[in-house]
C-alpha cells in the first residue's frame, strides 16, 4: 500500500492532454488539401510519380474516384508502370508493386487496344512498360474487386481505382527526358 501514491503519479504522469485552444481545423485536412495530405502522410512504395503539368497522378485520382462514388470522373492520369498483370482480354498497368494496395491505380486495357500497340511500341511494350511513365486519357472509377476461394465468391472484397482504355488514343508512353 506504500507504493499506491508512487504508482498514480507515475501513471498520472504518463497521460498527456489536448492543449484547449487546438482545433479540429488545425489537425485536419480541407477537403481541397485531403490529397496532398494523403499523399504526404503515407506515400507510395517507392519516389513518387512525377507527372506533367495538368496531369493527374495515381494519389489524386484514387482519392477523387473515392469521393465521386459511385460515379466516376474524367482526366488525363499519369503514372510510372511498377506492375503488370493480365487475365483473359484484359491487361492491367499498376502504379503501385502491390495491386491491393490502397493508393494504387489501375490501367485496364483491352487486348485488342494492347496488340494494336504492338504495331507502335514494339513487341514487347507490355514487358519493356514497367518502369516507364505513361498518360492515360479516361474515366477514373472506384470497382470494388471480390476475392474469390475454390471458384467461389467469399465476402470479402476492397476497392481499386481503374481506368478502363478501350481505344489506343487513349495511352501514351512518356518519352523520359534523360540525355
Amino acid at each position: 500500500m506504500k507504493y499506491l501514491p508512487f504508482i498514480l503519479v507515475l501513471f498520472l504522469s504518463a497521460c498527456q492532454s489536448t492543449p484547449a485552444q487546438q482545433t479540429s481545423s488545425e489537425t485536419e485536412p480541407t477537403s481541397q488539401t485531403f490529397a496532398e495530405y494523403i499523399r504526404d502522410s503515407k506515400p507510395p512504395a517507392g519516389p513518387r510519380h512525377i507527372v506533367n503539368e495538368g496531369v493527374i497522378d495515381p494519389i489524386e485520382a484514387v482519392v477523387t474516384a473515392a469521393q465521386s462514388a459511385p460515379n466516376s470522373f474524367v482526366g488525363t492520369f499519369g503514372m510510372e508502370v511498377r506492375n503488370t498483370g493480365q487475365l483473359p482480354g484484359i491487361l492491367f498497368l499498376n502504379s503501385e508493386l502491390n495491386y491491393r494496395e490502397q493508393f494504387n491505380l489501375t490501367v485496364a486495357m483491352d487486348e485488342s487496344v494492347a496488340r494494336y500497340l504492338t504495331r507502335t511500341y514494339g513487341r514487347n511494350w507490355f514487358n519493356d512498360v514497367i518502369g516507364k511513365q505513361i498518360e492515360v486519357r479516361g474515366e477514373a472509377e472506384r470497382v470494388v474487386i471480390w476475392f474469390n476461394c475454390d471458384g467461389q465468391r467469399t465476402s470479402s472484397y476492397y476497392y481499386q481505382t481503374q481506368i478502363r482504355v478501350t481505344h489506343p488514343d487513349q495511352f501514351k508512353i512518356v518519352p523520359s527526358n534523360a540525355p
